[in-house]
């Protein structure tokens, strides 16, 4: 009799530990566990772990599409200011893209820099900022700004500004310079070059048309 006491307190006191384990659980086989424990991979970190595990993927992007960021000659490094500061713009830009360039800028730019350009934004003459933005329309450092400056300045910011790459794309961007540019000429900067007439624009039109049926029967 006091061997059966001592063997059921014994199993009751196993049952009593097994109970309060945090690894009691036997929930059997997994049905796919392929993907319920996937294995990610970041593609943007190279392809090195995805050849690693003998995957496959394409590495040729859709055609005529360019990947983010990656459209030459504008896709130039934040550092690299002395390629920034040469780089124009290779679109061809009519007046209806002037006005498209002065609604981004009324949209993005013009609470700090104002919409007239002269740095006073809503953000300034409320006392937000304790300094006046710069200066687009006829501050005398702006004013020998080059396209290609201006542009990296909305790529990647300056001073207490910040970048614009994720709200405006390449063309966008190009289109604000412009309308900045031909602002600045009208005040005392350079030469407005950055739009062609309506014939010069027909003419473009039609030698890239020509160009790409060429490359096209080339391929």
């Amino acid at each position: 009799m006091r061997k059966l006491t001592l063997y059921i307190l014994f199993v009751f006191a196993t049952s009593l530990v097994v109970s309060c384990s945090e690894y009691n659980r036997k929930p059997g086989r997994t049905y796919a566990p392929d993907m319920v424990y996937s294995r990610a991979v970041d593609y943007y970190n190279g392809t090195e772990k995805i050849e690693a595990e003998k995957g496959t993927y394409n590495k040729m992007p859709v055609k005529g599409t360019v990947a983010r960021e990656q459209a030459l000659p504008d896709h130039i490094s934040e550092l690299d200011t002395t390629a920034a500061n040469a780089n124009t713009c290779s679109f061809t830009f009519g007046e209806k893209d002037i006005e498209e360039g002065k609604r981004l800028f009324l949209i993005h730019c013009a609470i700090c820099h104002g919409e007239q350009m002269d740095g006073n934004g809503p953000l300034y003459t409320s006392g937000k900022f304790a300094a006046m933005p710069a200066n687009l329309k006829s501050g005398e450092k702006y004013l020998k700004f080059t396209q290609g400056r201006i542009y990296h300045a909305i790529v990647y910011g300056k001073n207490s500004m910040g970048g614009y790459a994720s709200q405006l794309d390449t063309k966008q961007r190009w289109k604000v310079v412009a309308y900045i540019k031909k602002v600045q000429s009208e005040n005392g900067g350079e030469a407005f070059t950055m739009v062609k007439s309506e014939s010069a624009m027909k003419d473009t039109v039609k030698a890239t048309a020509k160009t790409e049926t060429k490359t096209e029967a080339i391929h």
